[in-house]
């Protein structure tokens, strides 16, 4: 009996033993662990992997409707960020102001409640007054010299007093130059005299157009067309998109491609939130956010010159300012007493420099 139960206290010592060593990691000769077997160690190392691979969700919000330019490249955005990811980094677009007005979605984008806005550098300019200087009439009036001041040096250096103010541009982009559509044609300031013209209520608009002697009207956008055709007003002014699709053209022939103004627009981020990513994630954003803008810039600039085309098939009457430096000389004055009083007359010079 007793033999029995030491050879069977034996037989359980022995499964117990080897019950134990399968727990165990192998080792080499030398030692270390072996290939395909995982210790303690590296089972922390794998689940650390494993969290650094959790899905990154960004907010981003615009106020623009779903079927304009701008909210297709947040969508194009979204998608080479998604694939350059492996679908680890996820952007969700909320487009027509469904988390806020253009002003609404930028301050909680400064106040770190929102990851992503599209934003208006005309808006920014009450947080960073610099930003004023891409608004100024007439100062910028093409798209190699938006190009030049907004995204060379010049542009470079207001973007770094953003960064101070709790925002990052990511890269601006264009929404188009402002025209004028009016009865009567406009080649020259003096046509321009005593026009009742529809406006924005925006200061910078009224005086821009007091400078050229016409009669600012403000009203809503929504009134524009009725006013217009009602003879309140002589005229409006937006882009060319908004002449031939609501058939402003019709109600006043004549197209004067002014570019009096330019709008400027593109994502900034939350600067904290920002700093928080990994470099390679910012990467992954702004290389993205790169491909995106050099393709929407190209669409705006094919759309306008498509629009130019349509409303000169539809017999409108296409003009321009003859004289360039009419303009320069008469808003000049108005563009440095703004630029002393906003903190930006250095950059005003080098603009200049730029565009004449």
């Amino acid at each position: 009996m007793k033999k029995r139960s030491m050879a069977a206290m034996w037989i359980v010592w022995s499964l117990l033993l080897g019950i134990c060593a399968c727990g165990q990691p192998k080792e080499d000769g030398t030692g270390q662990t072996a290939p395909g077997v995982t210790s303690g160690e590296t089972q922390g190392q794998a689940a650390e992997a494993s969290g650094a691979a959790e899905t990154l969700e960004i907010r981003l919000a615009h106020s623009n409707a779903a079927n304009q330019p701008i909210h297709e490249a947040c969508e194009s955005w979204a998608q080479k960020v998604s694939d350059a990811s492996g679908g680890r980094i996820v952007i969700n677009v909320y487009p027509s102001a469904q988390l806020g007005t253009l002003a609404e979605t930028q301050e909680a984008v400064q106040l770190g409640t929102l990851e992503l806005a599209i934003a208006d550098t005309s808006l920014l300019s009450s947080i960073v007054p610099q930003y004023g200087l891409f608004s100024l009439p007439f100062l910028i009036d093409g798209y190699e010299s938006a190009d030049a001041i907004v995204n060379g040096s010049i542009g470079e250096g207001i973007d770094n007093l953003a960064k101070e103010q709790g925002m990052v541009p990511l890269g601006w982009t264009w929404n188009g130059f402002r025209n004028f559509c009016t009865t009567t044609a406009i080649t020259s300031v003096a046509d321009c005299s005593g026009m009742k013209l529809r406006s924005p209520e925006a200061q910078i608009y009224l005086d821009t157009f007091n400078a050229l002697g016409m009669k600012p009207t403000p009203l809503p956008w929504s009134e524009a067309f009725s006013a217009m055709q009602s003879g309140i007003v002589d005229g409006v002014e937006s882009t060319l998109e908004a002449f031939y699709t609501q058939s402003f053209y019709t109600l006043g022939e004549n197209i004067c491609l002014s570019r009096h103004m330019i709008s400027v627009i593109g994502p900034i981020a939350n600067a904290k939130w920002w700093d928080s990513l990994d470099e390679a994630d910012q990467t992954i954003l702004e290389d993205a956010w790169g491909e995106v803008m050099a393709e929407l810039n190209e669409t705006v600039i094919g759309n306008e010159d498509a629009y130019a085309r349509q409303l000169r098939e539809a017999n409108a009457n296409i003009t321009e300012f003859a004289d360039r430096q009419e303009i320069i000389d008469l808003y000049t004055d108005y563009w440095k007493e703004t630029a002393d009083t906003n903190g930006y007359a250095k950059e005003l010079e080098q603009a200049m420099a730029l565009v004449q």
